[in-house]
């Protein structure tokens, strides 16, 4: 069975891409892990307590996300795994990948953020170079 990977960061593209690998299902069996990386995990000024709210807090919006695609791909008949993880998107997207013996990986054209991505350079481009797999960019 084949492995894709979406990677979901709560942007329209990223569903949209969600939406192409649940379109694939219907083609060719395989296996969705979707995947939303937290970068800002840095460690935070803060006694125990404080910590483990922010670290809370921190983690709501991807297990949002997440929890989202989850629901979206219920809704179409189909179950995927999810995953969140830290670090950096692209890097730790194709350590993924490489992990999963992925096939594919779909991700979406532009983040939620645009302006991080003039100063930091795109996801896609930078995944696109390092993967060990297809990548499939969708707008």
């Amino acid at each position: 069975m084949k492995t894709s990977i979406v990677c979901l960061d709560g942007s329209q593209p990223s569903f949209r891409a969600l939406d192409r690998a649940l379109d694939r299902v219907g083609c060719v069996p395989m296996d969705i892990l979707a995947v939303c990386v937290v970068e800002a995990l840095s460690f935070f000024d803060c006694d125990a307590t404080d910590c483990e709210t922010a670290f809370a807090a921190h983690l709501r919006e991807p297990k949002a996300i997440l929890a989202e695609a989850e629901e979206i791909a219920r809704l179409r008949g189909v179950t995927i795994r999810t995953r969140w993880a830290p670090g950096r998107p692209a890097e730790t997207v194709a350590r993924i990948a490489r992990e999963e013996g992925a096939d594919a990986i779909y991700l979406g054209s532009r983040g939620k953020d645009d302006v991080e991505n003039l100063l930091l350079g795109s996801v896609s481009m930078r995944l696109v170079q390092i993967a060990p797999c297809t990548v499939v960019v969708v707008r």
